[in-house]
């Protein structure tokens, strides 16, 4: 009976041990294996700052829009952001896998540049107000590859990313076409007006001008209506203007376009050398490239201001 009761416990002893290797390899096994760095619901992600010494981009979701259009805004100015880009930069993050980190301690976060005074990019993830995760960036081991810690934790690892999809300004995440108009019925300049009827453009004159080449001035102009269109379909603003400068109110371009039931004002400056753009919708000054100034002046000419330069323009003609 005490051979039995011996036996019967060596037994049990042996499926305890077996037992506990089991769930010692599972264990190591499992640890050993890439974990998310950031365990969030990524579907639920609607706002994303990024913090840099240059300071800080805020980038939300339109709440007109539903999470499925993906348009992001900038917050505060209420500018389209490049969707895209911030669609890109958030898979990227949530596809960041680690495994060993090569720091454990709060002294190592200073010397990889992942502590909050000096990392090189701070990425704070909400849902609406609730913070979901932080991610702090720091220094580069290699090609492609950048410090990061988890925001609340010790660990420093490395993974492969790059600060240049990580930009620190507000104009870096800009949707530069926010101002493309697109699909036009109407244009109307200082002494012109265009308006489309089916796929044709009219052309006729305002106050005193005549039409440059008035005979059959759509045909004769067509290339310089052609211009017009593309101008302002892709149009692309290079900036946003925080210090007005003082526009001389002469030196300027207007143009009263229609789109459907929308209308708008575009008006463009040159100033010292700069050129600035500005729709009646927001108001906002932005810069523009010198190349897209000087293509809509020139294409804007389908007019001349009296009958003696239309006489001297047959005449050199």
């Amino acid at each position: 009976m005490n051979t039995k009761t011996a036996l019967s416990g060596l037994l049990a002893i042996q499926l305890i041990i077996i037992a506990g290797l089991w769930w010692y390899a599972q264990h190591q096994s499992n640890s050993d294996l890439p974990q998310a760095l950031l365990d969030i619901h990524w579907e639920n992600v609607d706002k994303v700052t990024i913090t840099s010494e240059t300071g800080t981009v805020s980038l939300g979701q339109s709440k007109s829009k539903s999470k499925d259009d993906g348009e992001w805004q900038l917050l505060g100015d209420g500018l389209l952001a490049q969707s895209d880009k911030v669609n890109a930069l958030l898979e990227k993050l949530e596809q960041l896998q680690v495994k060993w980190p090569i720091a454990t301690n709060q002294t190592s976060h200073s010397r990889f540049e992942v502590d909050q005074k000096n990392a090189q990019r701070r990425i704070a993830i909400y849902s609406g107000e609730n913070l979901l995760g932080e991610i702090l960036i720091g220094s580069s081991p290699g090609l492609k590859q950048l410090h990061i810690r988890k925001g609340g934790n010790d660990q420093v690892y490395a993974v492969e990313l790059e600060l240049a999809d990580i930009p620190p300004k507000t104009t870096d995440w800009l949707d530069r076409s926010l101002l493309a108009a697109k699909n036009l019925d109407r244009i109307e300049g200082a002494n012109f007006v265009l308006v489309k009827t089916g796929d044709n453009w009219q052309l006729s004159r305002k106050g005193p001008a005549i039409l440059i080449n008035q005979d059959n001035p759509v045909a004769k102009n067509q290339q310089e209506i052609e211009n017009l269109l593309s101008s302002l379909n892709k149009l692309r603003v290079t900036g946003l203007v925080k210090d007005k400068p003082d526009l001389a109110e002469g030196h300027d371009i207007k143009l009263d376009v229609t789109s459907g039931d929308n209308s708008w004002r575009y008006t463009f400056h040159e100033n010292n050398g700069q050129h600035f753009v500005q729709r009646s919708d927001k108001d906002i000054l932005f810069t523009f490239s010198k190349s897209d100034y000087e293509e809509i002046v020139q294409s804007s000419q389908l007019m001349v201001n009296s009958q003696e330069e239309q006489k001297v323009e047959d005449k050199e003609g």
